[in-house]
């Protein structure tokens, strides 16, 4: 679930329109995600494999899925794989990408993940009440912070309250880029980045500084022995903008909504 980067791309159009206002009540859209470099491990034993869609670690030749053992961990994005529709003022978030952390209790001295950036795009097209042109994509990477746990045997020694021994940390730090705007043909409409399984939440105030965040941090904690999926889409509002004279609206921020995810993982001081 896959250092802290943030990188963002924004492109931008402006092309004359009429200045009759008309709301977008529905947009095609499409999402692309992918891992990208740099991606960084810790010392230690095992192999790690870095590919598009799946980071990787732990012994050589093992599993990190399946039956048996497992002796690798993962970090797995799953993405959309063709165009879809989001509604304005819908109640049900249009879905992008979804990132399962494969959490398996790996041998001390293993290479383990530390970060990486997870870059995110999505297109954007008015489609009713009709046809509109295709926006630029909008890429942002979010700057995650993972704490890598000691496996301890007891869920009640962990400094913070965990379900297993112990939950594996994930943070996100900008949490501002979780909302962003745009102007279109007279309206304002307003991106907002959620979790839809509700694995997002504000974190203990304990479970943040195990991460080496402020209290009030955003994020999910993943199960020690468990495919931890966090499922991730986007709700889109509006509301139109007070044009007090004719004459043409100008298209700007037209980069909309995408997100990457910087995955961090600390090795333990213990390890």
């Amino acid at each position: 679930m896959r250092k802290l980067i943030i990188a963002s791309v924004l492109a931008a159009a402006l092309s004359p329109l009429s200045a009759t206002a008309g709301l977008v009540t529905s947009w095609e859209y499409f999402a692309s995600s992918n891992w990208e470099n740099p991606v960084v491990f810790s010392g230690g034993n095992g192999t790690t494999v870095v590919k598009d869609k799946v980071i990787s670690w732990g012994a050589t030749g093992g599993k990190y899925e399946g039956g048996g053992s497992l002796n690798r961990s993962a970090l797995v994005l799953d993405e959309m794989a063709d165009t879809a529709l989001a509604t304005t003022g819908g109640t049900a978030a249009a879905l992008t990408n979804s990132i399962t952390h494969h959490n398996n209790v790996l041998t001390a001295g293993f290479q383990t993940l530390q970060s990486a950036v997870l870059r995110t795009s999505l297109t954007l097209k008015p489609f009713a009440p009709e046809m509109g042109p295709t926006f630029p994509a909008k890429v942002l990477n979010f700057d995650v912070r993972f704490k890598e746990t000691p496996n301890n045997g007891s869920n009640t020694n962990c400094g913070f309250t965990s379900v297993s021994s112990c939950d594996d940390i994930f943070v996100i730090i900008n949490q501002e880029n979780l909302v962003t705007s745009f102007v279109y043909d007279g309206f304002k409409y307003t991106i907002n980045l959620i979790e839809t399984t509700q694995s997002l939440n504000l974190l203990s105030a304990a479970a943040c500084a195990v991460a080496g965040a402020q209290a009030g941090c955003l994020g999910f904690q993943t199960i020690e022995g468990q495919a931890n999926k966090a499922q991730f889409g986007f709700l889109i509002n509006a509301e139109q903008l007070d044009v007090s004279a004719p004459g043409t609206l100008g298209v700007f921020a037209l980069g909309l909504l995408g997100m990457g995810l910087t995955a961090r993982r600390r090795q333990p001081q213990l390890s």
